[in-house]
């Protein structure tokens, strides 16, 4: 945290305002939410991954320092294998909200609907898979590894890494 703070009183960094992400003072574009960072922009929602179970636009969130994307009404997470190959077990994992987040309105048009019998991934758009990790079933993309928790479950994410991370491993060994 203090590493962070240095960046941001150091005039080459800058936070996006949108999504929180730390960024160099010179990039146009946030490479988290995809928004722009001039200080006039208004955020664009085209630029954001849908929901694969709401079909609406998700926002960046962080779990501890590490990014990922959170939906306001179904309340899911979606985390990239990047993100979940770093986490480590023994660390708490607390869901920050980013500000787009906070300022979510709901769509006139959005209704509420039951999770599809499969989802598409917010970072790939590929078919995503139901896997059963000990107690917990979550959706695990087929192409890029990224996993979907259904609202909630991102609080036990501790209970599957171990078992996601081998599953992982084994995958990239047999590809060798």
């Amino acid at each position: 945290m203090i590493e962070r703070n240095k960046k941001l009183q150091d005039s080459k960094h800058q936070q996006c305002r949108f999504c929180g992400e730390y960024l160099d003072a010179n990039v146009g574009l946030c490479p988290v939410c995809k928004q722009s960072t001039a200080l006039d922009a208004v955020v664009d929602l085209r630029r954001l991954p849908n929901c694969p179970v709401c079909k609406i636009p998700i926002y960046p969130a962080r779990i501890n320092t590490h990014s990922v994307y959170h939906c306001e009404e179904c309340e899911g997470t979606a985390i990239s294998k990047e993100v979940m190959m770093k986490l480590q077990p023994i660390e708490s994992k607390k869901l920050i909200r980013s500000q787009l987040a906070k300022e979510h309105i709901r769509p006139p048009y959005f209704e509420p609907r039951d999770k599809p019998p499969f989802l598409i991934c917010p970072y790939c758009r590929k078919k995503m898979k139901e896997t059963k990790f000990t107690n917990m079933i979550v959706d695990i993309c087929e192409k890029c590894g990224a996993v979907w928790f259904d609202a909630g479950k991102e609080k036990h994410i501790n209970e599957i890494l171990g078992s996601y991370k081998m599953k992982r491993l084994k995958e990239s060994e047999r590809r060798r």
